[in-house]
């Protein structure tokens, strides 16, 4: 992204934002988590079209982005680095970025999730659209959708301890042929702060969004890092969620690998499969802002509360 896109980007994304942030007729003025506010982030998303890394919509949307939480966060991180993809065989710009509620905090915990978008639909019914690159409503938008409604959240409520809300990007670039793809911005997150003392956790929220979500414990998560997964739906079992299921389905390589593999607690909240996964299919149209919301309340609740320090 050259400079003066930046400028014009980050310009417009912000007259954006300042609208967005304006009290809206109708809603509540206490500052709880709101599914229909996170599901709003999910159309704005995608209204840029796919996110890919090298297209349009991702610079546009990292704009956005950025705007965003230098908005509402004390202290914003971004981070610019470079992947070659094989399949493409040329480098790619991406772009991680991170806000730090009360920065000053020495305990701090790290939400993610990543906003881009797949650059193939490897898996869609059409073999003749294989090669396009998909929307990505639910698998980007949703747990980035969240964690933007999260933001409003505490910056109009700072929590009590430290909370780092970290936006990934190349999550989605990975191949069979090309597994060091996978996840690029997490990586470089753990590679960049190795120095820093670690987060106390990780939660990594992806694939969040969809109607009748069913989230069950993700293996590795529960394997490495059991605590952290018993804390957060010891959490939702409180709030009543019906969305929080309590056994393991399925083993899932995502965001929170880096995190563990560097002896940091990680885990992901992921519904997975499911259905579009991978295909053109994964339009807002399957997003319920309900499941945006339970996801929301429970992270919130977590932070905001945060009773596993007195353990």
């Amino acid at each position: 992204m050259s400079s003066t896109r930046s400028s014009r980007f980050r310009l417009g994304a912000a007259l954006l934002i300042a609208a967005f942030l304006l009290p809206s007729c109708g809603r509540p003025a206490a500052s709880s988590f709101e599914g229909q506010r996170a599901y709003e982030w999910v159309l704005r998303q995608t209204a840029f079209g796919p996110r890919a890394p090298g297209t349009a919509g991702h610079d546009s949307c990292f704009a956005l982005l950025d705007a965003t939480m230098r908005g509402l966060a004390p202290v914003v991180e971004a981070d610019t680095f470079h992947y070659m993809v094989p399949s493409l065989d040329r480098e790619v710009t991406l772009f991680n970025l991170v806000a730090r509620f009360r920065p000053e905090a020495t305990q701090r915990v790290l939400l993610g999730a990543h906003w881009d978008t797949r650059l193939w639909a490897d898996l869609d019914r059409d073999p003749v659209r294989r090669g396009e690159p998909i929307l990505g409503a639910n698998d980007g938008a949703s747990g980035v959708a969240v964690l933007l409604e999260l933001a409003r959240v505490l910056h109009d409520f700072n929590p009590p301890i430290g909370v780092d809300l970290a936006f990934f990007d190349g999550e989605d670039l990975g191949t069979d042929q090309d597994p060091n793809g996978w996840f690029r911005g997490a990586k470089q997150y753990v590679m960049r702060h190795a120095a820093e003392p670690p987060p106390i956790f990780v939660v990594v929220i992806d694939m969040i969004g969809r109607r009748d979500l069913e989230l069950h414990w993700e293996g590795n998560s529960y394997e490495r890092a059991g605590n952290i997964v018993d804390l957060v739906w010891g959490v939702a079992r409180k709030m009543n969620l019906r969305q929080f299921r309590s056994d393991v389905r399925v083993f899932v390589y995502d965001d929170h690998i880096p995190f563990l593999d560097a002896g940091i607690p990680a885990i992901v909240l992921i519904q997975f499969p499911f259905p579009e996964w991978h295909t053109h299919d994964d339009v807002p149209a399957i997003i319920d802002p309900e499941s945006l919301e339970a996801v929301g309340r429970v992270l919130h609740r977590l932070v905001s509360e945060p009773t596993f320090l007195d353990n």
